[in-house]
Formats: structure tokens, sequence, C-alpha cells
């Protein structure tokens, strides 16, 4: 290694001694920064290799500032693999030297590293001071290179705080700093962190651009634990855009390398990020394995806390399956890790979700144990998260035991705590003092806590509770609807009755418009003002994660400027909701009718009543745990049936139709009595009800797992008819929609030589060679359309088509995004837009920002109908954004679209069919009359 001084500097020139020292110094930091290059390339070993040997002849000739140098180099190695506790040890005795030595110079350095650590490790607050004291002295120190690290990491944390706009301002001033010095490798972090930041507030087609920027400066400098992180990223995104495989791909990509270079903790996320891909596909056990990966890896680097968190987070999935004794198993291992580790806000959490699995297993001794347990540390933590969790929890264990009476003395003792919660703890509080009521026999009580419990979770949209809330939520917010539409039948409020059960569903396109960023969604009027009342709650719920954050720090340990902080953000949340209620009735004002189909306005029975011509009759479904409710609505009357079902035996029952249905080798005699059996729950109640008899054309509302079925195919078992040969049937995503729908139609319905006019689109020939098929059968069946094949059928072509007043086939693959709706897309030609270029992509929010003029969609394709993939696990109490529904309220008149996978010889036939009799009759007359052709 060559002598070891003191290092010193000169001016330039100076003693023949001095510029030996300047060349010994020079050396020095050559090791060093050669040590932060090996660093970057994962290779810690050789690092150390280089850096122990110096730090040792430092030592030994009391060259300080050298060890110090060195020791933070080791201590940045350390915790890239995932070693904290020997990070954390080197730092502080690297930050002791400089501090002894009075290096200001070089203190930013310590205290950021620290800082990082400590934000690795949960410790956000005090992450966030100790990065404060590294921004200080590095503008004390006028080291802008020295300033870009802790501003970056300042953000990260802004960013788990739930301050995002904070966090971007912080990445946005590090990318320009990185960029005014040259810094290739800030810059990447600094784009990788805005990517990062896109992705958490779902935007990921925004998060793309600056991923895939950061990934090429990763490379170029071989910064193998930057390119692995963007990797992770990307996968991220791609999982969001509904593309797994891509996903998968690039995280199984950041994974061999976390591996090859020994990044454990990396190695640790990305598991953690591929299982949830896996999860949201449906694929539970891939997940459930990765899970378990990533506890091991947890364990093994020391993380007990992070491995009681993925444990709960394991049973929590095990609660959701139904496996009460499984998810005991995780949830009492990460009670013992955490009781360990001291982590009493996450020991709490665990004996919640304790409490609650015992008492669904049967065992309430247990589950009073669990909860007494609770309910101590609830008071020692002395947070009001806290106590209005476990408050909820025992609300929700007396309702399962039937003990009416301690639900509401629960709710009353909690009602302080409770109010200053969200709407998501609010309409739970509600809908149990609701159930009460009504079991109590005090109906106008419970009438009026089911209003308010409705009305809140009409404002749940950014977001689920926390614990086990989250994985119960979507079932028990059907349960709050059904609960108070029962209560109101009973009362004799039919109308309202109606109008509860019809504002269940519609919601989930009109949660994920706040998310659409893209340059071609609607900016301006009154598709403006429901975003931003969306994002109004989105901020609202961001506050209430950053008080939560803030009440976990115990009282003991918070300071006068904490508690003030928590009075401030408490102020934020009151003043944003009522912000977000007004926006909201705006938002309902300006869309008028046409608010319907979105869910932002509540639908007048009556109004829907005078929608109706003679013969149709509306059947709207509302899917709960235990029930199945049957709204039977004619231009007359309103009925109600209750069918003794599970929504899981519905489920399964939906799930085998549609797989026997798509599967063509499938035995008749196996497929015949399941769609009798499906009648007899869905269809048979209404008919015996008298309400059907003179009815010719069903308008069908479902619900949740309903989405998925072609009633169409539904067969009376007595008859041997299906319903199709009896009635024609229409779709629409709530009966409020009605009113517009109706008031959209034209008033000659024979208006054949204008609805004759067609465009046909099939972009993919040689991926889907029978849509060409399916579009020369168009044109002849109605002549003087126009079809477009290959690259002809472009984006910018089919948009243009839906302003004019042709009928629009387009014959390709629909993508149906789960996670992300408003990317799921139609499958196009590229080619140029207004001078730019067309992706080929038409997407939800991209619609959404049209104006259709078109009397007829017709999507001949994959998947169009349904708003999850085929691959999708169905997802209980959901209801599902389709593309119908967003060319239905970007002005479509009518909307056809596949509920399957189909046989691309059998839509041509189909389609062919369909336009021969479409010359003469409506749209769902054509369609019924196709379908029943195709039958025989």
């Amino acid at each position: 290694m060559g002598a070891v001084a003191l290092a010193c500097t000169s001016p330039e020139g100076g003693t023949v001694s001095e510029r030996a020292a300047q060349t010994v110094s020079s050396a020095v930091d050559s090791q060093i920064q050669l040590g932060r290059a090996l660093n970057r390339r994962g290779r810690f070993d050789s690092s150390r290799a280089v850096l122990i040997p110096l730090l040792d002849q430092a030592k030994a000739v009391g060259d300080s500032l050298t060890a110090a140098k060195a020791l933070t180099v080791l201590g940045v190695a350390s915790r890239r693999e995932g070693d904290y506790r020997a990070a954390d040890s080197l730092q502080r005795e690297a930050l002791a030297i400089k501090l002894a030595v009075a290096a200001e110079d070089e203190l930013a350095s310590s205290y950021n590293a620290l800082g990082l650590l400590a934000w690795d490790q949960q410790r956000s607050i005090e992450g966030m001071a100790l990065l404060q004291q590294a921004v200080h002295f590095a503008r004390a120190a006028g080291d802008r290179e020295a300033l870009f690290a802790p501003l970056n990491n300042i953000g990260l944390i802004q960013t788990d705080l739930g301050n995002f706009d904070s966090a971007r301002t912080r990445f946005t001033v590090a990318l320009a700093v990185s960029r005014a010095l040259g810094n290739a490798r800030n810059e990447g972090i600094a784009l990788n962190n805005l990517g990062m930041l896109d992705n958490w507030v779902g935007d990921p087609q925004s998060a793309l651009d600056p991923l895939r920027r950061a990934l090429e400066l990763y490379r170029s400098l071989e910064f193998v634990a930057g390119e692995q992180n963007a990797l992770a990223q990307l996968g991220t995104a791609y999982s969001a855009l509904g593309s797994p495989s891509r996903a998968i791909a690039v995280l199984d990509t950041a994974l061999a390398q976390s591996r090859a270079f020994g990044l454990r903790y990396d190695e640790a996320l990305n598991l953690d990020a591929l299982a949830d891909v896996y999860l949201t596909a449906g694929n539970i056990q891939r997940a459930l394995e990765l899970y378990e990966a990533v506890w091991a890896i947890e364990e093994e680097l020391g993380l007990h806390e992070a491995t009681g968190r993925t444990r709960r987070k394991v049973a929590e999935v095990y609660q959701f399956l139904g496996n009460a004794e499984l998810a005991a198993h995780h949830a009492e291992a990460a009670l013992a890790l955490h009781q360990a580790t001291g982590a009493r806000f996450e020991a709490f959490a665990d004996l919640v979700l304790l409490s609650e699995v015992s008492g669904e297993s049967g065992h309430p001794a247990r589950s009073a144990r669990y909860l007494r347990a609770a309910q101590e540390l609830a008071r020692a933590l002395d947070a009001r998260s806290a106590r209005m969790d476990v408050a909820l929890a025992e609300a929700r264990i007396a309702s399962a035991a039937n003990d009416m009476s301690r639900v509401l003395r629960v709710l009353d003792a909690a009602t302080a705590d409770l109010s200053a919660g969200g709407y998501d703890t609010e309409w739970e509080a509600e809908a149990l003092r609701a159930r009460a009521y009504a079991s109590l026999g005090r109906l106008e009580a419970a009438a009026r806590a089911g209003r308010r419990a409705v009305a809140a979770v009409e404002n749940v949209r950014a977001g689920f509770g926390s614990g086990a809330l989250r994985t119960t939520y979507l079932a028990q917010r059907a349960e709050a609807y059904a609960d108070l539409v029962e209560v109101l039948w009973q009362l004799g409020e039919r109308h309202e009755a109606f109008e509860v059960a019809d504002a269940v569903r519609g919601r989930a396109l009109l949660e994920q418009m706040a998310a659409a960023q893209s340059a071609d969604a609607p900016s301006s009027g009154s598709m403006a003002t429901i975003a931003g009342s969306e994002a109004v709650l989105r901020r609202v719920e961001q506050v209430l994660s950053q008080i939560a954050l803030l009440e976990a720090i115990p009282p003991t340990e918070r300071d006068t400027a904490v508690t003030n902080e928590i009075h401030r953000l408490q102020a934020r949340v009151a003043e944003g909701r009522e912000a977000y209620e007004v926006t909201s009735v705006r938002a309902a004002e300006l869309q008028g009718p046409r608010a319907a189909l979105l869910g932002v306005a509540r639908a007048s029975a009556r109004n829907v009543q005078r929608a109706l011509r003679p013969g149709q009759v509306i059947l709207e479904y509302l899917v709960t745990r235990d029930r199945l409710l049957v709204f039977v609505v004619s231009p007359d009357t309103i009925e109600i049936v209750e069918v003794a079902t599970t929504e899981l035996s519905l489920t399964n029952r939906v799930r085998l139709a549609r797989d026997l249905l798509g599967d063509r080798t499938a035995d008749p005699t196996t497929l015949s009595p399941v769609l009798d059996g499906l009648y007899e729950l869905l269809i048979r109640p209404a008919a015996e009800s008298g309400h059907l008899e003179a009815a010719r054309h069903l308008i069908v509302v479902p619900h949740g797992v309903l989405s998925y079925l072609p009633f169409a195919a539904l067969k009376d078992g007595a008859s041997g008819r299906y319903l199709v040969e009896d009635y024609v049937l229409s779709y629409v995503p709530t009966a409020g929609a009605v009113p517009f729908l109706r008031e959209a139609e034209p008033d000659d319905r024979t208006r054949g030589a204008r609805r004759a006019r067609v465009e046909v689109f099939a972009p993919l020939p040689d991926e889907l060679p029978a849509t060409v098929l399916e579009a020369h059968a168009v044109d002849n069946a109605l002549r003087g359309s126009r079809v477009r094949i290959g690259a002809r059928a472009t984006e910018g072509r089919v948009r243009r088509a839906l302003a004019g007043d042709r009928v629009v086939h387009v014959a390709t693959h629909g993508i149906l995004n789960a996670r992300s709706p408003m990317f799921s897309r139609i499958e196009l030609a590229p080619g140029i837009r207004n001078g730019n270029a067309d992706d080929g992509r038409l997407e939800v929010h991209e619609i959404l920002g049209l104006t259709v003029n078109s009397p007829l969609v017709f999507l001949s394709g994959c998947e169009t109908g349904l708003g999850v993939a085929w691959t999708t696990e169905f997802i209980r109490g959901e209801d599902y954004t389709t593309l119908g529904q967003a060319f239905l309220y970007a002005g479509a008149r009518n909307v056809i679209a596949t509920l399957w996978r189909i046989d691309d010889p059998g839509a041509a036939a189909f389609a062919g069919r369909f336009y021969s009799a479409f010359n003469e009759i409506s749209p769902a007359e054509a369609l019924a009359a196709a379908q029943r052709q195709m039958m025989s």
C-alpha cells in the first residue's frame, strides 16, 4: 500500500515535503475511491481487501481522518449486505473520529449514512433528524456533492410518511444538483426515486421513463446495487400496468443480481415484490412460498421486526383464505418476534389480529385473552389509533358472538377516538352499530346508523384500514349496504332501499380517475372536478398515514413539536374531508344524469322506473357473504327477493360455469346442471314473484362475481330453454345509468341506414388470423363498410371513427388490468397522432377523455367485457371496471363486449349474424337473435 502520512493540504506548489504529502494524500484518496467503486459494483469482499489494510495502517500511524473515511466506506458495504448491526457500529465509530478531529467537511457523509440506516430499520423520525444534520453540514461546507445524498434520502422518508409532494420536490432538486455537477450515478439515483414515487402514487405509466433512464445510467457505470433496484421498481410498474410476465422477467433479473452479489436485503425486497405479483395474479401458493423466503432472509439478517411484519402479512393471507389455524400460527410467531424486540406497536397489531382469528375459529376464551392483552397495550401506548383499532376489534368480536348490547357499549365508549379517524373507521363503526340496533329491534336507529355507514363507505376511495381490516373490507362493505337495504325494506322505504343497493356498484372506475396522469386524460370540466375530488381524498388518506406514524411514538418520547404536529394534521384531515364532500357534490351537479355511470350521484328509483319501456324489467343483484338480494324493478313495481346462498358458493358456481363454457371439449351433461343451478338461484326467485310474466327484455345489473357470468347461457331445467331464448338481455353498470342511456337512444329505432355504416378494425392479422375473416364477415353483412387490417388499423383511426357517427367494430386483444384499471386497454396498430408517435394502446384513461358519438362500439376480443384478467382470482365483494363502461361514459350509446377468450372462427360467424339482424332491429335484439342462431 505504501507509506501513509497524516492527511494534509497545501496550495499548489509549496515545499518538496508538502508536495510529497500531497502525493501520499492523493494515493489514500484513490484507495478510498476504489473502495467506493467496488461497493457500487457489488464487489464487497474486494472493497474490504482494499480498505481494511488501509484502515489498519491509518490507525497504526495515527491518521484519524483516513481511518474515519475507510470506516465510512466499510459501513456502506455492510449496509448493502444487510448487516445493519455491523454497519451501524462502523458508521458511529467513523462519526466519533470525525467529531474528535473537528473534520466538519466530512460529517455530512456520516450523518447521511446513519440516517439511511435508521430508515432501513423503520426508525423514520430518527432517520429524518440525522439526515437534516447531514444537510446542515453539507451546506456549511459548501459541498454540493455531499448535499445530494441527504436531500435524496429525506425524500425517501417523506415518501414513507405519505408526504408525496415534499418527496417529489426533494428528488427533483437532487436530480438538478446531480446534473449540474455532471454526476451520472447520482442522476440515476434521483431518477430511480422519482420512478419509485410514481409507483407509490399509482401512476406506473409515468414511472417507466425515469426508471429506464436510471437503468441505462447504472449499467454504464456498473452500479449493480442501483441496477437491481431499478429493475425491481420496473417490475412493480409492469405489474401495475397489467404486464405480469414482464414484471416477473425483470424481477427475476433483479433477484439473480442481488443473489450473485450477496445483496441479501435487496434479495428479500425482490422476493417480496415477486410475491406481490403472484398474489395479484391469483397464485396464492407461489406468493406464500416467496413470503416464506423473505422472512428466512430477514431472520438471517437479524431483522426481527421486519420478520414479524412479514409473518403477520402471511397470517392475514391465511385469514383471508379461511385457514384460521395457519393464520394463528404465523400471527403468534410475529407476536413473539415483536415482543422480543420491544416493538410494541407491531405487537399490538399482532394481538388484534390474533383476537379476531381466535374468535373466527371458535375459541372465545383465547380471543378474549388476546383482546385483553391488546387493550392493556393500547392503554400503555396511549395512541388514538391503537385505542380505535382495539375498540373496533372488540365490537367485531361481540357482533360475531351476537352480543349486540356489548357492541353498542364498546362503540359508545370509543366515540371520541373513532370520530377523529378517517372514513374507513367511521363506516365500520356505524355499520356495526346499525347491525346491533337492527338485531335489538330498533329499526329507526338502525336506519340512521346504516345511512351514516353507507355515506362513509362511499367516501372510502384511497385505501383501506389497517391490519385484518384490509382483508375483510370488500365483503364488509357489501354487508353494510345489505343491512341498510333490509332495514329500509322492513320500514317500508322501498325506493330508498333500491337506491342504496344500486349505490354499492359502479365505483371502481371513479376510484381510479385521480390516478390518471396521462396527457390524454381529461384536464378540465366535470371530469377534472371528479378527479380533483378524488385527489383531495387521497391527500386526506396521506395525512392520516402521517398521524398514525407520529402516534406510534410513545407519549413519553413525544416532545411538544410532535404533539403540535399531530394536532395540526388532525385539523388538516377535518378541512380535507369538508373539501372532499363539497367537491363531490359539485362533481355530481356538473355530471348530471351521466354521473350515474360512475356512481357519482345516487340513482332516483322513480326516474329509473320512468325510463323503462313496456316489457322491460331490471334485475339488480347485491352479493354479500351470506345472502343474495335480487331487486325486480318494472315500470310499476319494485320488489326484493332474498336468496339463501353464500358468496363463496356463488363464486365457485360462477367459476365452474365459466370454465366449462370456455372449454369446447367439456361434456354437455356436466355443463347443463351447472347452468340449471345458477338459473334456480338467479332467475327462478324473480320469476316466481310473478313480475317477469309480461317481461320481454331483462336489464341485468350484476354485482361482484356475477359480472363474470353470461346470463344468456343460464338454463331453465324445467323447460330446457336458455334465458336468451325467452328474453332479450342488456347489461348496465348501475340501474341509475338507465335514464341517461335511454335519453341517448335515437327516437327512430329503425334507422338502419345510419346504423349500417360500420368501420371495422383488425390490427393483429398475424397473431389473430381469424379476425380477418371476422372483418370480411361484417363487410359481407353490411356492404359499404370500411375495413382496416394490420398497420392500417391504428389507434388514431379508431379515435377518429369513434368521434364520428359510424358503428365501430374492433377485433383484437382486450388487456384488462386488475391492479390499475385505468390502464386496461385495446391493442391496436401504432401510428402517428397529432405529430406524435402513437403507441397503439387505447387505454381506459384515454377513452374517458374522448367524445364518442358512435351509436355502437363492438369489442370482439379476449376479455374486453371484464375488469380483471382471465388468470386473476375472483375477489370477493369487488365491482369490476370494464372497457365497456368507459365507452358508455365517453358517449357510446351501446357497447357489445366479449366476456371471455373467444373462438376466433366462431367470432366471425357471430359477427356476420349480428350485423345481418342489426339492419332491422335494436342492438340488444340483434344480439339475442345472433345468440339464438348460433345455439342452433
